[in-house]
């Protein structure tokens, strides 16, 4: 059973009305500094550029907190020109906050019910590790079905065939934030 937004006790005519409140949440939202700072702690800063992006061994061109800069390992590429003596660490938060905004996008335009600053926050971060086969959580998010959520997050520990430890811990980090509003990305 979804989790109730309210109870009301109304009188029987047909006309009557009733307002219903909760701490939840409607849109449109926006990523708190809590959120942004939790999906940074799992990237982890980098002034330069580099090509092993960890868990899932894709060897992606990134920089800062795992921004993306190219497919494929550090080449000469026109686009890392803009990097090549690298960034300071207020760059880095910049390119964060713009990483951030297509993930909010998605997770705004696909929930559909009310949520926690802490919920979506982790929603966020989870989209913004995993872009693509996101729609199994975030269709069960829709349900109203809160307490679900949490186990859901680790099913998403698969990279290369393997369940890393790093994916799985920030997994279970998504889902502690999800269900407690716990920003702890200690790992």
């Amino acid at each position: 059973m979804p989790d109730a937004l309210a109870t009301a006790v109304t009188n029987t005519n047909p006309n009557s009305c009733v307002n219903v409140q909760t701490d939840r949440l409607c849109k449109p939202w926006q990523v708190s500094p809590a959120g942004v700072a939790f999906t940074e702690a799992w990237e982890q800063f980098r002034a330069h550029l580099y090509d092993n992006d960890g868990a899932g061994g894709g060897g992606n061109t990134t920089i800062g907190f795992g921004h993306f800069v190219h497919t494929g390992p550090i080449s000469g590429a026109t686009s890392e020109a803009l990097f090549l003596n690298g960034i300071t660490v207020a760059q880095a938060h910049e390119l964060m906050r713009h990483d951030l905004t297509d993930p909010q996008r998605i997770v705004n335009q696909r929930i559909h019910i009310p949520l926690y600053q802490y919920e979506y926050d982790a929603l966020v971060d989870f989209v913004y590790n995993l872009r693509h086969h996101n729609q199994g959580l975030l269709n069960l998010v829709n349900t109203g079905h809160y307490d679900r959520v949490p186990a859901k997050f680790m099913e998403y520990t698969l990279a290369g065939g393997a369940h890393p430890s790093g994916l799985v811990k920030r997994r279970r980090a998504e889902a502690n934030l999800f269900r407690d509003g716990n920003y702890d990305a200690s790992h």
